[in-house]
């Protein structure tokens, strides 16, 4: 026993030693103070519009947002020495109308700062997307997958790039049917409101993966069933009706390469077995300070959009019915009483004045002809606007119901 407490005791020191020497390690990328220019988005050559966004790196350390880059001339030039410029719409985005760029043309994105720093983009061939033919979807390990099928008949396309807007319907854990008037406060008047519209909400997301496709070592220009999204049936999104958005890009070959480095730095690290992270190597370039690194890659393509809609009865799962939290466990239905009446309308203002609070129904026991009382609740669990994914409870104009 003694030999066991001396080496368990002598185990002890050395942990507490080490720890004890133990010191933060912050490598010169987690504190370094450079802010290099991130130019972000595309040059929509087709009839919609064109619009990039500018910011600033920040510190990682730093644990901030991007800082826009404000006060910018952005210019789109062709190779036929025509340009159009882009207007500022605030934080750090610039935007232009259709531009209808001709596909026999070369185009480039130049980028004046306000400290007049200059950065230009190499010249990229315009390319023409070709139309989504469709999304496709499949139950799988209690979820849906989402696919993509495209083609070019004149096998010009080869390389393409997807992102797309969710929008998904959720509800609240309880439905509200009467409303509290304070007006006239400190008088509170209590009406019936029929089924409240806060009951429905309506969220919508933007996709952050990197949806890459190639049809390059095919005979013919073809994508089939190319992975988009899984939507798991514990996430709730289709219990309630789920609509996406896919947006489609075509890509020249140098463009795919940059996108794929950029999937594996940031979708494809974090074990032993990944790939280590590497440089992205853009197509932009500070032409003020050639040794500036600048982070982003222009494309110019059209765009081809789809939309699709589906819940769980047009996808054949099943789907138990799905609250967003909070549920029942944070969601107590509680009651005030009428009775007695001379301290009803004080009782009101405690519970109600903070706004925290919002009535549910009214309690009318049976075999009682008269309302005794109202139930309540705290608010995230009655007004789906108040609780996440804080959505909007105005129904969308592709909602099809």
């Amino acid at each position: 026993m003694k030999k066991i407490y001396h080496m368990a005791y002598s185990i002890a020191l050395a942990i507490t030693a080490t720890s004890g020497c133990k010191k933060p390690y912050l490598p010169p990328v987690i504190s370094s103070n450079n802010s290099y220019l991130v130019i972000e988005g595309l040059i929509n050559s087709g009839s919609d519009s064109t619009f990039i966004k500018l910011t600033r790196t920040v510190k990682l350390s730093a644990n901030a947002a991007p800082a826009p880059e404000l006060n910018a001339i952005v210019t789109v030039e062709s190779d036929q020495n025509t340009s159009y410029p882009l207007q500022e719409a605030g934080n750090g985005l610039y935007q232009s109308a259709s531009l209808n760029l001709s596909s026999a043309a070369k185009y480039r994105l130049r980028v004046k700062t306000s400290d007049n720093k200059e950065y230009l983009s190499d010249f990229v061939e315009a390319k023409d997307t070709p139309d989504i033919d469709s999304i496709s979807y499949s139950v799988q390990n209690n979820g849906v997958q989402f696919s993509v099928n495209s083609h070019d008949p004149s096998n010009n396309t080869r390389y393409y790039r997807w992102d797309f807007d969710e929008t998904w319907q959720y509800i609240s854990y309880y439905q509200s049917f009467y409303k509290l008037d304070n007006t006239g406060y400190p008088t509170y008047r209590i009406y019936y409101n029929g089924p409240d519209n806060v009951y429905n909400c309506f969220a919508t997301a933007q996709s952050h993966q990197v949806l890459l496709g190639s049809s390059a070592k095919l005979t013919n220009d073809v994508i089939s069933y190319a992975p988009i999204d899984f939507i798991s049936a514990e996430s709730g999104k289709i219990s309630h009706g789920y609509s996406i958005m896919l947006r489609q890009y075509a890509l020249t070959s140098r463009g795919f390469a940059y996108w794929q480095n950029v999937k594996k730095n940031t979708e494809q690290l974090g074990s032993i077995f990944d790939a280590q992270p590497s440089t992205l190597q853009g197509n932009i370039h500070c032409i003020s300070n050639p040794a500036e690194p600048v982070i982003g890659f222009i494309s110019v393509s059209s765009v081809k959009a789809k939309r699709l809609y589906v819940d769980n009865h047009f996808a054949g799962l099943f789907v138990p019915f799905y609250v967003e939290p909070p549920d029942a466990g944070a969601c107590p239905l509680k009651a005030i009483f009428i009775a007695p009446e001379q301290s009803f309308q004080d009782r009101l203002n405690k519970i109600f004045s903070s706004g925290d609070t919002v009535l549910v129904n009214a309690l009318n026991p049976p075999g009682i002809p008269i309302i005794v009382g109202y139930t309540y609740a705290w608010k995230e669990c009655v007004d789906c606007r108040a609780k996440q994914p804080y959505g909007t409870n105005t129904k969308p104009v592709f909602w099809p119901y």
